[in-house]
């Protein structure tokens, strides 16, 4: 929705990587939805794709939150299934990425073949085109030297890791971990022109099922080899496992055969994503988007609900002191704002918070004295709540009985 009286632009860029990068890190800092779940470990807290939208600049940026390659919960294909399902029902809906923010922590110091194996999936999914509004971002730099950080980001641009992704025109970014750089890295996607993956194309356009993409077949490649190369460490074990039992080495004989068992169920998840894969034909991938579709109608319909504040819950002193500060008041959360009823809901707090520095000066409107006495609050004041951006929009104060009240939207 709107956040001023002109048509708004909205921005959409996924934010991609590895698990235990810093994406959704990333989307809170650069946000200022603080709520945003954070991992503190290398266990991903993101388990679907998940948008989140604040306003910068004048447009309405979408940071979309994507689950990790890597997840120690969720497998390689599963994830992918994730992805690329809500990309297929965005570009039916017309909404394309601006760009896409892929983040690789800095501290990482080996790029072994698994890492090799996620840049070339990532590579694949974006196709030659859209990758021309990717930016390589590294992250983590508080935890190596200058020196270090230089080195290794040198090491990153050459070879098999990103020489491939730059040569087709990826940029590459540093991420800092402040607002402020994250911001510099949204200045330069927002003037890109939206662009569909080659994923958004092969699905949406060409009816292609997932093995038939070219990220389907490079993955379905890759598990190929996975269940080749279990498959031989299997027969390995076996013979060395029987040998030890020839021998009577019980302890030799324990490892062996735990390592059997681990070897087996590594082989067994290589099948079973290789069969996820190969079932998602066109039919299964639409009934999937059909899926996210209703799931997105219900996101919808819960982001109708707005924060109402009575203007006697904020104080004159609020009023005169904090028109660009953060205050705390209370408010309710309103499904109907014509039932009454509604209004009597039990409050819980709020903090309202003043965000003018990051709207443009198009977009920031002076104070009116009706705005400052009756309410305090002007559309550059904001709240966070439940993982949004509720923003005070114009226009927007109404009474019900007695009271008056300011009414925050979701953004």
């Amino acid at each position: 929705m709107p956040a001023t009286e002109e048509t708004e632009q909205e921005v959409i860029i996924a934010v991609m990587g590895v698990t235990g990068t810093g994406k959704s890190y990333f989307i809170r800092e650069v946000s200022g939805i603080s709520d945003v779940e954070v991992s503190s470990k290398l266990h991903s807290c993101t388990a679907e794709v998940k948008p989140y939208s604040f306003p910068y600049a004048g447009a309405k940026i979408t940071l979309v939150d994507t689950p990790g390659f890597n997840d120690t919960v969720k497998s390689d294909a599963a994830v992918l299934r994730d992805i690329c399902t809500w990309m297929s029902s965005n570009y039916r809906k017309g909404k394309l990425l601006s760009g896409i923010i892929y983040l690789h922590r800095i501290t990482d110091v080996r790029m072994d073949g698994s890492s090799v194996k996620y840049v070339k999936m990532f590579q694949k999914l974006c196709g030659p085109d859209a990758l021309k509004n990717v930016l390589l971002t590294t992250t983590r730099w508080s935890d190596v030297t200058q020196e270090q950080g230089e080195s290794r980001e040198g090491d990153l641009q050459g070879g098999d890791f990103w020489g491939g992704l730059i040569t087709e025109g990826a940029a590459v970014a540093r991420f800092m971990g402040t607002r402020e750089s994250g911001l510099e890295l949204l200045d330069k996607l927002m003037g890109n022109e939206p662009k569909p993956l080659d994923i958004q194309d092969q699905m949406a356009e060409k009816n292609m099922a997932m093995a038939e993409t070219e990220v389907g077949k490079f993955m379905n490649g890759e598990l190929d080899s996975l269940q080749k190369k279990y498959s031989k460490a299997l027969k390995d074990l076996k013979k060395q496992h029987q040998k030890a039992i020839k021998q009577k080495d019980d302890l030799f004989e324990g490892i062996l055969a735990e390592e059997r068992a681990q070897t087996r169920r590594k082989l067994e998840e290589a099948a079973a994503q290789k069969k996820l894969l190969e079932n998602l034909r066109v039919n299964i991938l639409r009934e999937l988007e059909e899926a996210e579709n209703k799931r997105e109608e219900e996101r919808q319909r819960r982001d109708r609900a707005v924060i109402a504040v009575s203007t006697k819950d904020v104080s004159i002193g609020a009023h005169l002191t904090s028109l660009f500060t953060s205050y705390s008041t209370i408010g309710r959360l309103i499904y109907d704002i014509d039932d009454t009823t509604e209004f009597e809901k039990k409050p819980f707090e709020v903090e309202i918070r003043d965000q003018s520095n990051l709207l443009s000066p198009i977009t920031v409107l002076v104070k009116t004295g009706q705005e400052v006495f009756s309410a305090g609050m002007s559309r550059s004041n904001y709240i966070i709540y439940n993982q949004g951006y509720y923003q005070c929009k114009p226009n927007r104060y109404i009474e019900r009985g007695s009271r008056g009240f300011v009414i925050f939207s979701k953004y």
